[in-house]
């Protein structure tokens, strides 16, 4: 009897206690989520009589079908972690409670990522091929079909997790990683530094409103920074989104991380 898959993917945008780099202020901090896909298998067999059907049994796909259903129409590389019983719910499997996570925050961004349940050990889940048992590894990097993986663990250094996905996206996209990465964290600080601006002079606009005798032009010149200020901060966002947008080396087609949009 033959099998028919069905998507269940939901996005997620929790991301546990480590998913908001501490190092950020509120202008940037919502860029820094992770968002996870869940997939989930559903099979039904073939007609049984009299046009009912049963549930398929439940059982491990081919690795090449997994893999192809976890990227699903999603050409980015795959960034695949398992739960367990110590991780489950959170990220700590990911990120770090000793370090700080931007760099790793940011470069997930380029990646389609998967967080697949406890049980996919078991031998008869349908993912159950790229994660076997317990002493598989907690997570991988790899192409969207599952070449070029490369195995970490939770415990991985930042240093050889870095590496990893600095290579994996690297056979993937067209602009070096390395350069996207230090271009985002300039845009990033950059928006910060307009976003403070921005509430100073808000506050300042306010202050002389205030006044028992309100100065019309002084008014004016504030709000009139104020406006120019906001468009710059405008701009920011637009180039970091647009950096959220890498071409993949394959094709014509581009494609992005969920770009967030800082208010």
């Amino acid at each position: 009897m033959t099998a028919t898959p069905g998507v269940g993917k939901r996005p997620n945008t929790s991301g546990g206690a480590n998913s908001v780099s501490t190092e950020r202020g509120r202008a940037t901090r919502e860029l820094f989520k992770l968002e996870w896909d869940y997939p989930v298998w559903r099979g039904t067999e073939a007609p049984k009589s009299e046009g009912t059907s049963v549930k398929a049994l439940r059982h491990a796909l081919p690795r090449e079908e997994a893999l192809r259903f976890l990227a699903g129409k999603d050409p980015r590389p795959l960034l695949v972690l398992r739960e367990c019983s110590v991780c489950n719910t959170t990220d700590d499997a990911l990120l770090s409670r000793e370090a700080d996570n931007e760099k790793t925050l940011i470069l997930a961004r380029w990646f389609h990522c998967v967080k697949l349940p406890v049980d996919v050990v078991q031998p008869d889940h349908p993912f159950n091929a790229l994660f076997p048992n317990d002493d598989a590894e907690h997570l991988f990097v790899s192409a969207v079909d599952g070449s070029s993986k490369l195995p970490l663990e939770s415990d991985t250094s930042r240093r050889e997790l870095w590496t990893s996905m600095t290579q994996v996206l690297g056979g993937a996209y067209v602009l070096d990683p390395n350069t996207a990465y230090k271009e985002v964290v300039r845009r990033l600080d950059r928006l910060e530094t307009l976003a403070g601006r921005v509430d100073e002079l808000g506050l300042r606009k306010g202050e002389l409103m205030e006044k028992p005798k309100v100065d019309p032009d002084a008014v004016r010149k504030v709000a009139a920074e104020l406006t120019d200020v906001k468009k710059q901060l405008d701009g920011e966002r637009a180039e970091i989104a647009r950096l959220a947008r890498l071409e993949l080396k394959t094709g014509d087609a581009k494609t992005a991380a969920p770009a967030k949009v800082v208010r």
